[in-house]
């Protein structure tokens, strides 16, 4: 979501340095979000999809190779329980009794000696409309205000104040879950937002044709 907010009001910022007329202005931020919410949500799709083909591979891999030499799943899974503590009597008794069916003996080997799960496998088209959907909605955050107010400048200001709040917030809430100081944390992000917005600013006014009398 923050990817949307950040990205909306570096367009906004920036082409509010190189375009006088606020409708331009809010037509092309309005394309930008659709296209960035488009293509966070494409490369999110086109990312798990690849991520779940490898991972499905392996899981593939590792149940075959277990099926075919379930002796070598059963000494490596034994080592394994070894390391994590158990004695070897205790870890014999374990997997002796994991080894009455298949099923279990494959699942838990999957886990303990390959490092896989059948539930990291992730839904792709779940995670690109979610992705593209958080998108929009933090586009909406410096939006909003942008369109209600008419006047180019005071729109801009409005856009910033919104997303300045927004973001501060969203980094203070970080350093709450995390543990860290909350306050570094929102001034962090609020520090990397308006950093990025004055510098869409300044490019904007750098590639004007109007020499910077944009608002």
């Amino acid at each position: 979501m923050q990817d949307g907010v950040l990205t909306t009001a570096g367009v906004l910022a920036g082409l509010s340095g190189a375009v006088s007329s606020h409708s331009q202005v809010l037509l092309a931020a309005l394309a930008s979000t659709a296209a960035g919410a488009l293509s966070m949500g494409a490369g999110a799709y086109l990312g798990t999809n690849a991520e779940t083909e490898v991972l499905r591979s392996e899981l593939d891999r590792a149940r075959q190779e277990i099926q075919q030499q379930p002796y070598v799943a059963q000494e490596a899974l034994l080592a394994q329980l070894e390391k994590e503590g158990l004695s070897r009597e205790a870890g014999y008794r374990v997997v002796r009794l994991l080894s009455t069916s298949t099923k279990t003996l494959v699942t838990t080997a999957e886990q303990k000696v390959f490092g896989l799960t059948g539930s990291m496998l992730g839904n792709a088209a779940l995670d690109g409309v979610i992705m593209g959907i958080a998108f929009a909605l933090g586009a909406l955050v410096p939006l909003v205000p942008y369109m209600l107010i008419s006047a180019a400048r005071p729109a801009l200001f409005a856009a910033l104040g919104t997303t300045a709040v927004t973001l501060f917030t969203v980094g203070y809430f970080q350093g709450w879950l995390a543990r860290r100081p909350r306050l570094s944390s929102g001034l962090r992000f609020l520090a990397i937002a308006m950093g990025a917005a004055a510098a869409g600013y300044l490019i904007g006014l750098a590639i004007s044709p109007m020499g910077g009398t944009a608002g």
